[in-house]
C-alpha cells in the first residue's frame, strides 16, 4: 500500500494516465476496425481512402467512453468496460465474418439466447493480434487502478452529466431521418446496406453497425403501395393441376457442393459417384442454385425456398421467420391447400432460427425436431452431428407412413461447419493438394467425409423413389457452400475465387452458388429447363419450377415468378450484376409482394 501511495503521489505519472485517457477511444476503434478489415494494410487504406467515416467511429467511442467514465466516475472500471466491450464485439465480428460470411448485425443480437448452440458451429482460437490487445486492456487498466484517477466531480453532478450526454445522442440519433441525415453527413451512405461486405468495407465496423442499426424496421420497397401489389397480382390467374399427384421429398443438404471443383485437389475415390449417376439419367435435372448465403445463415435461403419470398426486403442479420406471425401464403401451404400432408424434419433444436413457431403459419402440418426424430428411431453420430444415413431411414419411414400425397422438407446436419480435424483412422476418403496449407488441407478434408455420406444419401434416397409406386419427385440441393478455413482460405489458395472481391460478378457467382438436382420415377416435364444439366436458377424459383414439372396448381404469384424468371433465371444483390429496368421491375415486384405479405 506505501508504495501505491508513492506512486499516486507522483504527478507525472497521474498526468501520464490522464493523458493516456484521450487516447483510449482510438484504441477501441482501433480494435474494432482492424477485425473488421482483415489485415493492418486493409485498415491503413479504409482510414485513407474514408476519413469521414474513420473519424465517426472515432466520436462514437469517444461519446460512449465519456458517458461511461461519468457513470464509474474512476478510470480503471470505465476502460475495463468500454475495452472488453469493444474486444468482445471485435472478435464476434471476426469470426462470424470468418465462418459464416457475414459481419456482426444489430439483428444478431436477438440470437444473444441461443449462444450455446452458436458456439458449438465455432473452431479454431483467438485471432491474430487478440491476445496482444487483451494483454494491453489489463495492463492499461492495471495501470490506471494503481494511480487510483477519480473524476473530481460529485456523484449526483456525474450522474446528470452522464443523462444529460445520454440524452443528446438519443436526440441526435432519434428518428431514422434525422439519423440517416447524420450518417450522412460523415459519408455514410445507406445504399451500402444493398450489399453488407461493401458496407462494412466502404464504412467501417462502426459506421456499418450504425447504418444497420437505423435501418433494423421492415422498409418499405421503393415502389410499393397496396393497391400497386393487388394489381401486380390481379394480372395473374390459378393455374389448376393436370395429371398425377408427385410426392414431393425436398432434402437441404447441409453445405452440399462438388468440392472437386476446387482447384489442384486429388482424391483417393470419387467422391460424389451417385450424384455423377444420377445427373446421367434422362429423368434428371440439374444446375446451379443460387442462394444469399455462404458458409452459415442456412435461414436466408431455407426461407426463400419455402415461400418464394425475397430476403433482400428484410434488415440485415434479420431471422426471416421473426416476421412469420400470421398464416403465410408459401409454396408449402400451396401444397396442404391441395390436400397433401406437409412434413418438416430437422435432426436440431426445432426453435433455432424461431422455426417451431413460423412453419406451422408456412403450412407445415407437423415439424419433427431432434427429440420426436429421436423416438422415431435409433440416429447415429458423427463429429456430433446426426448421420445422413440414420436421418434418410426416418424420411423413408415418415413417407411410407402417410396415406395421402405428401411434401416433405427434411434439413440436414452433419455436415455442418466446423471442419475440424479428423483422426486417421476416421479418414476414408484421402484428399491431397499442392496449393493448400496444412491447416486448409485439413478442413477440406474432414468436409470430403461428409461429402462422400450426402453422396451415399442422396443415392439411396433415389433408390427409394424408384422403389415406389407413387409418383414421387426428389429435390436435392445445397443450402450453401462450405467455409473450408478461415474467412474461406482453401478458395484463395487455391486460386478458386476471393472472398474479399465485392466487384467481381464471376466471382460471386462462384460464392454464392450450390447444386441442385430433381429426380422422379415418372417422366418430367422439362418446364423451363433448357437441358437436363447446366440449369441455373434462383433460390425462389426453386418449387416453382417443381410445380411446372410435375404439372402441380400453381397460384397467382407463381405465375408472377415464371415470368420474372424468364427476364432473369436467378438474381440476388449479393451477385452484383448489372440491372437492366426490365431486372428492376422483377425485381420491384417479389420485394413489393414479400413486404406486403409480412408486413402490409
Amino acid at each position: 500500500m506505501t508504495c501505491v501511495r508513492r506512486l499516486r503521489a507522483v504527478r507525472p505519472l497521474r498526468w501520464a494516465g490522464w493523458a493516456s485517457l484521450c487516447l483510449f477511444p482510438l484504441y477501441c476503434c482501433l480494435v474494432l476496425e482492424y477485425y473488421n478489415a482483415g489485415r493492418l494494410e486493409s485498415l491503413l487504406t479504409f482510414w485513407q481512402k474514408h476519413t469521414l467515416p474513420s473519424l465517426f467511429g472515432v466520436l462514437v467511442c469517444c461519446v460512449l467512453f465519456s458517458i461511461v467514465l461519468l457513470l464509474f466516475g474512476r478510470a480503471a472500471p470505465a476502460c475495463g468496460v468500454v475495452g472488453s466491450l469493444s474486444i468482445l464485439l471485435a472478435f464476434i465480428n471476426y469470426m462470424k465474418l470468418a465462418l459464416n460470411g457475414d459481419h456482426f448485425f444489430p439483428k444478431d443480437v436477438l440470437m444473444a439466447g441461443k449462444a450455446g448452440s452458436l458456439l458449438s458451429f465455432l473452431s479454431g482460437g483467438l485471432p491474430k493480434y487478440m491476445v496482444p490487445a487483451i494483454l494491453l486492456l489489463v495492463f492499461w487498466c492495471a495501470v490506471l487502478a494503481v494511480l487510483g484517477l477519480r473524476l473530481p466531480i460529485p456523484q449526483t453532478e456525474r450522474l446528470f452529466f452522464a443523462a444529460s450526454a445520454a440524452s443528446l445522442c438519443a436526440v441526435f440519433c432519434s428518428g431514422q431521418a434525422r439519423m440517416t441525415d447524420l450518417l450522412e453527413r460523415f459519408t455514410i451512405h445507406t445504399e451500402f446496406t444493398m450489399l453488407q461486405s461493401l458496407n462494412y468495407e466502404e464504412n467501417g465496423f462502426i459506421g456499418a453497425f450504425a447504418l444497420n442499426l437505423n435501418s433494423m424496421g421492415l422498409q418499405q420497397p421503393r415502389g410499393y403501395s397496396q393497391e400497386y401489389v393487388n394489381q401486380l397480382l390481379a394480372g395473374y390467374e390459378w393455374t389448376k393441376a393436370a395429371g398425377e399427384a408427385f410426392d414431393v421429398i425436398l432434402v437441404l443438404s447441409e453445405s452440399f457442393w462438388d468440392l472437386r471443383e476446387l482447384p489442384g485437389l486429388s482424391f483417393s475415390q470419387n467422391p460424389l459417384p451417385r450424384y455423377d449417376e444420377l445427373l446421367s439419367r434422362d429423368n434428371c435435372y440439374s444446375g446451379s442454385l443460387f442462394t444469399n448465403a455462404i458458409g452459415g445463415g442456412t435461414v436466408r435461403p431455407e426461407f426463400e425456398i419455402l415461400t418464394g419470398l425475397s430476403t433482400e426486403t428484410l434488415p440485415s442479420g434479420a431471422t426471416p421467420y421473426e416476421y412469420v406471425d400470421h398464416p403465410l401464403e408459401s409454396y408449402v401451404s400451396n401444397y396442404r391447400d391441395a390436400g397433401y400432408r406437409t412434413l418438416a424434419m430437422h435432426p436440431y433444436d426445432p426453435s433455432f432460427y424461431t422455426r417451431k413457431t413460423a412453419y406451422p403459419f408456412l403450412g407445415f402440418d407437423d415439424f419433427y425436431g431432434w427429440d420426436e426424430l429421436d423416438q422415431m428411431g435409433e440416429l447415429t453420430y458423427k463429429r456430433g452431428y446426426t448421420t445422413d444415413q440414420s436421418f434418410e431411414v426416418l424420411i423413408e419411414q415418415a413417407l411410407d407412413q402417410s396415406e395421402q400425397p405428401t411434401f416433405l422438407f427434411a434439413i440436414t446436419m452433419q455436415n455442418h461447419q466446423p471442419f475440424n480435424p479428423l483422426p486417421q483412422e476416421e479418414i476414408t476418403l484421402t484428399v491431397t493438394s499442392d496449393r493448400l496449407s496444412q491447416a486448409n488441407l485439413d478442413a477440406v478434408t474432414t468436409y470430403a467425409q461428409g461429402l462422400c455420406d450426402a453422396d451415399q444419401m442422396l443415392g439411396t434416397l433415389a433408390d427409394y423413389v424408384d422403389s415406389r409406386e407413387r409418383p414421387t419427385l426428389l429435390i436435392f440441393f445445397g443450402d450453401h457452400k462450405p467455409t473450408l478455413g478461415a474467412n474461406y482460405a482453401s478458395y484463395d489458395e487455391s486460386g478458386y475465387f476471393s472472398a474479399a472481391d465485392n466487384y467481381n460478378f464471376q466471382a460471386r457467382k462462384k460464392m454464392y452458388s450450390t447444386p441442385f438436382l430433381f429426380y422422379s420415377n415418372r417422366e418430367l416435364d422439362p418446364g423451363l429447363f433448357a437441358q437436363n444439366t447446366g440449369n441455373e436458377l434462383s433460390s425462389y424459383y426453386l418449387l416453382d419450377v417443381a410445380a411446372l414439372c410435375t404439372g402441380f396448381q400453381r397460384t397467382p404469384y407463381m405465375n408472377l415468378l415464371l415470368d420474372c424468371y424468364e427476364v432473369a433465371p436467378f438474381y440476388n444483390e449479393r451477385l452484383v450484376m448489372d440491372m437492366t429496368s426490365e431486372l428492376w421491375e422483377s425485381v420491384r415486384a417479389r420485394h413489393c409482394v414479400t413486404y406486403e405479405r409480412l408486413h402490409g
